[in-house]
Parts: structure tokens; sequence; C-alpha cells
């Protein structure tokens, strides 16, 4: 592995690294700024400071699974004789689960920036909840023009972006507070990369890049992740507050802001959107494909277990059925919006050092304006949003029985169904239910209600 100190100077993520800090003190001052004082409109520069919060309740069901793995006896909790998988943190718990702020610049359509930072973003936690507490989620900067969700370019275009953003292939627009399972596995984290892309036309367009890649690690497939490697399970017979989970393979989020020359990540889509160029009718196709090779051994902040090949290595000899370093993931996205309808449809496959896998995911929403119970000449109700969403993993490959987390190749299917409720313009209710149908030795049950409360400022 290079050392940070190396990799830090090299290149232009060294450059984007070192200018972190004060890119987001410019934007937190020019949003501040914004919020201060009127946008002139006759200005070619718009910016803005946006902030959120969210509160949650949060009912998980609790589930053990007895593991085979030979831990020895300090490794495990006082009395206990065997190892389990375990539901991260059981029962009804109120949370605060995310305070973030999100400053952004742009001139005309030649030139934007970004920072979003969180100062608590409790499910996103990545890879445990020993992550930094304070981090970016987003900071890039962008010169030329790149219509975001259905919008479509005044012409042929031509962008280039550069630092930490949301993957290509992401989806646009969630309905649902919660993750799929085929989402929280390849695209739910960002990635720092050098992106070129545009479009012939309005509607074709293109993308390539260059980026770190997200390192392989564990997550449990309901909203909080579970704590794998934390420093507390050094300790003798260790029993930490939050468990292990029932963990899946996923690509965590990338740690710092920089890169150097081994293990770079390459990828590029295709795609093509159609519409009446408001962004609120349309449909949006994506191809992409990445390929890089898989890290002998990946740092992540908040675990002592290394990703990439040394996750899945295993331990004491008990590896998955691995060969060579290869990561390949190839997929398809469909985005769509028609009045109140939408819909998003993402397919995805993965090799992991020949482990092959795939995914799906369907979702589907739809919003009713309302306007109910008036306060104050305001609408308390101001629409609601029911909506649905199946999401599958599909893994083509087994390990030993031994292995310390059976559930990795275990196949998943997640059925989540809910809905949104807007209150006046900045809030809304979201209620959920998470159902799990699990191919595991014998019937789990591992679903989990959701009730999130957003504030958007």
């Amino acid at each position: 592995m290079m050392p940070d100190h190396v990799a830090d100077g090299m290149g232009w993520c060294g450059m984007l690294n070192r200018c972190a800090r004060p890119l987001v003190a410019c934007l937190l001052f020019l949003g501040v700024t914004s919020a201060s004082h009127a946008q002139d409109e006759s200005s070619p520069w718009l910016w803005s400071l946006r902030s959120e919060i969210r509160l949650n309740l949060r009912q998980t069901n609790e589930e053990r699974f007895a593991l085979r793995f030979p831990f020895r006896p300090i490794e495990l909790p006082p009395g206990q004789t065997r190892g389990f998988l375990e539901t991260v943190d059981e029962g009804l718990h109120a949370e605060a689960s995310v305070v973030q702020f999100t400053a952004e610049a742009r001139y005309k359509e030649i030139f934007a920036a970004r920072a979003r930072v969180h100062a608590l973003d409790l499910y996103r936690r990545n890879p445990t909840s020993e992550d930094r507490v304070v981090d970016a989620d987003e900071l890039w900067l962008r010169f030329g023009q790149k219509p975001e969700g259905l919008a479509l370019p005044s012409g042929t275009s031509f962008f280039v972006q550069i630092g930490k953003a949301p993957k290509m292939e992401r989806q646009p627009v969630r309905l649902l507070e919660s993750y799929g399972v085929a989402s929280t596995a390849f695209n739910r984290f960002e990635d720092i990369a050098l992106l070129a892309g545009g479009s012939y036309g309005r509607g074709l367009y293109w993308r390539a890049e260059v980026s770190k890649g997200n390192p392989i690690f564990l997550r449990d497939s309901n909203a909080l992740a579970g704590d794998n490697g934390v420093e507390s399970l050094r300790r003798p017979n260790p029993n930490p507050r939050l468990k292990s989970g029932f963990p899946i393979l996923y690509n965590a989020e990338v740690e710092g802001f920089s890169f150097g020359t081994e293990n770079p990540q390459i990828g590029g889509g295709l795609g093509y959107r159609f519409g009446d160029g408001s962004g609120e009718k349309g449909v949006d196709l994506l191809l992409y494909h990445y390929r890089r090779e898989l890290a002998v051994e990946a740092d992540l902040t908040g675990t002592f277990y290394g990703g990439d090949l040394d996750l899945l290595d295993g331990t004491r000899g008990i590896s998955l059925p691995i060969r060579g370093n290869d990561k390949r993931e190839s997929g398809m996205r469909a985005f769509g919006k028609w009045g109140g309808l939408t819909v998003f449809a993402s397919g995805v496959k993965q090799e992991l050092a020949g482990l092959n896998r795939s995914g799906y995911e369907l979702e589907s929403g739809y919003t009713i304006p309302l306007s109910l119970g008036q306060v104050r000449g305001r609408s308390l109700i101001t629409s609601i949003q029911p909506a649905g969403r199946v999401s599958a993993i599909i893994n083509h490959f087994r390990g030993p029985a031994t292995f310390v987390a059976p559930s990795v190749w275990w196949d998943w299917t997640k059925v989540d169904v809910g809905f949104r409720i807007g209150i006046f313009e900045r809030y809304d209710l979201t209620v959920e239910r998470a159902s799990h149908f699990v191919d595991a030795p014998r019937q789990l049950d591992l679903d989990e209600t959701l009730v999130t409360f957003r504030i958007r400022l």
C-alpha cells in the first residue's frame, strides 16, 4: 500500500485534497451570503446553502444465526461458546440520523462546485459506527454543461468534473429513505473520480472516468451498518453494543480525497434521454461498465479488517473461493417521470476475484398533490406519495461452512413499501416497512420499520 502522505501529494487528487478545506469554506461563505442577501437576477452567478435534518423511529426485529467459524474462547462474549450473526441494534429506537449542509456555486453553464458535509449521518457510517462523525459526502468542481436528472442540454455539450461525487448510475431521486439491497451493494456510496462526458445533440450522452474505486467491505442490509472490526473486539471477551448484523458484500465509500497510481478504476457509460426538457417528464437510459484490480488490502476508517482481497481471503485459512484480483461491474439503469409517476429500474453483474454475483432493483411511486389543513393560509398536507421497491442480490458462488460471514453468499430479496407525506413546503414524513426473503439455512426474520421526519432549510 502507498503511504497516505505520498498518495496525497500525487497528481490532481493531491491538489484536491490540499484544496478541500478552503473550497468548503468558500462555498459555505457564498451560501451564507446568498442567504443574507437577495440574489441579483441579472448576475450570472448562482449560489446556495441548504441544510437538512432527519429524525427517525426505527424498529428492527431481533435475530441470531449460529456460526461454525472456530472462534477462540477469549474472542467470544462472557459465557458464550460460539459466535453468532446478530441484528445490529434490535428493538425500537428514536434517532437523529442526518445533519448535513450543502453549499453550491454556479456560473452560467460554464462552472459549478458543490460541497456536501454531514455533521452526523448515522445510517451512512462507513463501514462501522467508529467512522468519522464529520465528513464530506460530495466535494467536486465541474467545468462545462452537465444536465442533472431528466434535464436536457441545449445541444451538443462537453464537461469535465473532478472530485468526490455520486456514481453515474446511482438513482437520481429516491422515493423512500431506506435503500434496496442492490443499491446498497453496488452504488450507494460516492467515489473520487476525474469524470469527462458530454452529449451528441440533446439525447445521446457519454461518460468516461478514472477513479479511486470503492473498496469491498461488509455491511448489514437494513438501515444501520454493523460493527465489524471495531476496536472493542480486540479486547478479551468483547460484547459490543452494536452487533455484526447479517452482512452483504458492498462497494464501500472511498477514504480521503486522494489516490495514488495503484489500482485505479476505469469506467464509462453510454446513455440516452428523451422528454420535454423540463426535467419533470421523460426517460433516461444508461449502460455502464467499471474495471479495476482489487487491492491486496484496503484500509478503512473505523475497522481493523482490511477491505478488498484481505476481506475476501478471510482469516485462519478460511477463505472464499477467490481467483485472481479483477473487479468488473456492468449494468443498466432506467429512470423516468411522467406526471406524478416516478419509476426506477436497474440491473448489474459483478465479478470480485472470480466471485460472481448479480442484482436488480425496481422502484416506483406516484405523487398525489393535496391541500389539506390550512395553517395561517398555508396547506399543512401538500402531497402523499405511496411507493414500493423490490431489490435482490443473486450470488453465483458459495464459501466454506466455517467462513466468518456466510451471509455474503446467501441469495437475498428485499421488499420495501411505504409512503411519503409532504408537510408545508420544507418538511416531509416517510413511513416504510422492509421485508427480507433470504436463502439461508433456516428462516430468518430481519424485517424493519422506519419512520423518517425530514426538515429542509
